[in-house]
């Protein structure tokens, strides 16, 4: 890409049959003090002539052009091809005043390789000449040579070959005169590529951080890249700037960066344009372009560097398509009114124009100097300016936007503030709401949880005593009762703590038989009088001893053998355990009722929704139990599922993962639990309901010898401080001094005797809150009622151990 200010002159001389007289045009090459070696120049092909000898030869010869490339040349009714070597041959005549004085001799940049000797002397070489193509080797570059010229003739030989590229011959200017003018031409020649290449630099590289800043518009950086790819052809073309600092650097890789700008910048290009615009297969075509220009690269790493020329033949067909494609975009640009269109397509005919001219240059149609470099650097002119017009308006437009979304913001402050005076009233309204809430389930389920202690713990006390059959089944209809009301609690309390994510998993070891034998006791009790049928099944694989939160497990086996018993009237309904990938226990509860459609499958797990209609004859629950259920199991990192055909039955299957215990902890648990240690404990139970008091005692009162009560208040204070005990079990809620109250007193009265004695929360209340807050107080622990004989003696051996 350059810009050669120095024309040569209508009047110049022209060199006829190998010979160029320079002396007649005296006052011209005078003035000029250079001249262009331009004409008919002897040319011998596939000769290498001595430079001693040519200036005897007289006979007839072969004449060529140059500048011209041997390509088209006839000789013996063929023509020459691209590939070969010749010796040109020129016999110059200087003006007088040329003759005794330092001259330069300077031979633009051509495809080939050549030397060249003045009067049998040889002034300069480019590249490696040679007969064959194993020893020549070409490199794109311009030569200067010094000759002084004692004579007013001088005899100019050429020897050039040419087996890498598509073109042959010397198909560039040869210039002859004063060094100053020679140079002259070569400065304004590099100034013209180094402008070019700056220029180039400066647009991709602004255009570049411009989309790293604004990255949104793409446009930035197709340009940017298109820049990029012009840039690095102007480095390797004309005075070869590259070839400065590499001067023997592989020829193939010189024309692969030439070549690649030729490949890739027509599809940049023909996305720079359909970036503002949208159009049928849009992204196809974009792809297609690119796929083309990768194509083309991959084929010219892989060839030999004549077969990359040679692409150009072809390319050049591509590059009009897309260029005229091109334009038909900037057509479309305009009719869809985007502004600075009709200024976009001016650029790209101007382009057009330029590659026509280059095409028929190619194809030796014409002599001229090739001109798409001009047009191409034009069009990146314009279109540079058209992208910096677009930034600037863009930039304006979001500068009003901006102020105009300041004031809104200012407006929106004052409606912010007020909306949030009153969403934090809401807030407040809302907390006082959850709080009442909460307070009246904890109250609730203490006021339940009392008496249900006192009746749970009555039934398992007569449970253990000697009773008749009959009054056995009033004991498991009390066992039933009393189960399906703490579920029910159980279900309720775990609704609130679930909606304030604080549903929580207990892991503990526990047996899964003695779990299973429990839940067996209750519902077998269910069986009776009807033709239902229940069985448990566990498979022999199944580890008994696990750990995990029974608690929980229980919760949900009995919701569910409590839908099954619910919604069948006869055939069975059973429970199965079991052992999946040694991991997973797979617990299933399968029924022969009334079962269900699709429609009520896909919504069983929403919390209140009821599988049956109110006007069945069927018992309505509370419609909670399944979504607990199903959110207990995922807390348990498990599934649940369930498949069920209407009239035919339903089965409901969970699996969730537990650790499996040794044997040998079972043993050492077994052990624990019928250790003598239970005898010589002394443990004090403070609770302000009497028909509590009675029931712990009465669990203990066979294993434990010294067992003390206490109603509370400093009643307990003085209890505690005459004697020493291994374990206190305490209520929370009592009058006069609360258990938070008696532990910091407890905990007072220990340090001043160096001791820590165990103390476990025995509460109503089993809210989220009081967890948190018995734990924080400093509690061994904690048991909510009802309790059972077997849990209090669990934690005393968790303490112990």
């Amino acid at each position: 890409m350059q810009c050669n200010l120095f024309k040569s002159h209508t009047n110049s001389p022209v060199a006829k049959n190998g010979f160029l007289d320079l002396s007649i045009h005296n006052d011209a090459i005078v003035k000029n003090e250079f001249a262009n070696l331009k004409g008919e120049w002897k040319f011998f092909w596939n000769e290498s002539k001595n430079p001693n000898q040519l200036h005897d030869f007289e006979s007839e010869s072969e004449t060529i052009i140059v500048p011209s490339s041997w390509n088209q040349k006839i000789i013996d009714g063929k023509k020459l091809g691209s590939t070969g070597f010749a010796t040109y041959y020129l016999q110059v005549k200087i003006p007088e005043k040329w003759k005794n004085r330092v001259l330069l001799l300077r031979v633009d940049y051509h495809a080939g390789a050549y030397e060249l000797f003045v009067n049998g002397i040889l002034s300069q070489s480019v590249g490696m000449f040679g007969a064959k193509k194993e020893i020549s080797k070409n490199v794109h570059a311009p030569s200067i040579g010094y000759i002084y010229s004692n004579s007013e003739i001088l005899n100019i030989v050429i020897h050039e070959s040419n087996f890498e590229h598509r073109v042959g011959g010397i198909g560039r200017e040869i210039y002859l005169g004063f060094p100053k003018a020679i140079n002259s031409i070569s400065n304004e020649r590099r100034i013209s590529d180094l402008f070019s290449i700056s220029v180039l630099f400066i647009i991709s590289l602004y255009y570049f951080f411009y989309f790293l800043i604004r990255n949104s518009d793409k446009s930035s950086l197709i340009f940017s890249i298109l820049c990029f790819f012009l840039l690095i052809r102007a480095l390797v073309q004309n005075e070869q700037i590259l070839r400065e600092y590499f001067p023997n650097g592989n020829y193939k890789i010189f024309l692969l960066i030439e070549y690649s700008a030729m490949y890739f910048a027509p599809s940049l290009a023909v996305h720079f344009f359909s970036l503002p615009i949208e159009f049928k297969f849009k992204n196809k075509i974009i792809i297609s372009c690119y796929t083309i220009s990768i194509g083309y690269f991959v084929y010219a790493i892989i060839v030999d560097t004549i077969s990359i020329s040679n692409t150009v033949l072809h390319f050049q067909y591509i590059v009009l398509i897309l260029s005229i494609f091109s334009i038909e975009l900037n057509v479309l640009a305009i009719t869809k009114k985007i502004k600075h269109s009709w200024l976009s397509l001016g650029s790209m005919f101007v382009a057009l124009v330029t590659i026509i001219i280059d095409m028929l240059i190619i194809q030796e149609k014409i002599q001229l100097p090739f001109t798409a470099s001009y047009g191409l650097i034009f069009m990146i002119f314009t279109q540079g300016i058209i992208l910096a017009v677009r930034h600037s308006e863009a930039f304006s437009t979001n500068e009003q936007l901006t102020n105009e979304l300041t004031l809104f913001n200012e407006n929106l402050e004052i409606k912010v503030n007020e909306r949030t005076i009153e969403l934090n009233s809401a807030i407040e309204r809302m907390e006082k709401s959850v709080k009442a809430r909460n307070d009246f389930l904890a109250n609730m389920s203490h006021e339940i949880r009392t008496p249900m202690n006192i009746i749970s713990g009555m039934a398992e006390l007569l449970d253990e005593s000697e009773l008749k059959p009959e009054q056995k089944e009033y004991v498991s209809i009390f066992n039933i009762a009393n189960k399906t009301l703490l579920n029910v609690l159980n279900d309720v309390l775990d609704l609130s703590k679930l909606e304030q994510g604080f549903l929580s998993i207990d892991t503990h070891e526990f047996r899964i038989d003695h779990l299973l034998n429990d839940l067996n006791k209750i519902f077998q009790f269910k069986t009776k009088g009807t033709s239902l049928t229940f069985d448990i099944q566990i498979e022999k694989d199944v580890p008994l001893l696990v750990k995990g939160d029974s608690n929980r497990i229980s919760q949900i086996l009995f919701n569910l053998l409590s839908n099954a018993f619910k919604f069948t009237n006869n055939g069975q309904v059973s429970l199965s355990l079991s052992l999946e990938n040694n991991q997973y226990f797979v617990f299933t509860v399968k029924d022969t009722g009334i079962g269900m459609t699709e429609e009520k499958i896909s919504n069983l797990f929403i919390r209140f929704y009821q599988a049956h209609d109110s006007n069945q004859i069927f018992q309505r629950g509370t419609g909670l139990g399944l979504a607990i259920s199903k959110k207990l199991v995922e807390l348990m990192n498990g599934n649940i599922a369930v498949k069920s055909t209407l009239g035919i039955g339903s089965e409901f299957v969970f699996k969730i993962p537990l650790m499996i215990s040794t044997t040998a902890n079972l043993v050492n648990s077994q052990l624990k639990q019928t250790n003598e240690q239970f005898h010589n404990l002394k443990v004090l139970i403070v609770d302000d309901v009497q028909e509590n008091l009675l029931i712990v005692k009465k669990f203990l009162e066979k294993e434990v010898f010294s067992i003390h009560l206490s109603s509370g208040g400093y009643e307990a204070v003085t209890i505690f401080d005459e004697n020493l005990f291994d374990i206190v079990l305490m209520d929370i809620q009592m009058p006069t001094l609360n258990g938070f109250e008696l532990l910091k007193i407890f905990r007072k009265i220990d340090s001043d005797r160096f001791r820590f004695t165990p103390i476990i929360a025995f509460t109503a209340n089993v809210t989220l809150e009081e967890q948190r807050e018995i734990n924080d107080a400093g509690f061994n622990g904690f048991l909510s009622k009802p309790v059972s004989k077997k849990v209090i003696f669990d934690k005393f051996n968790e303490l112990l151990s």
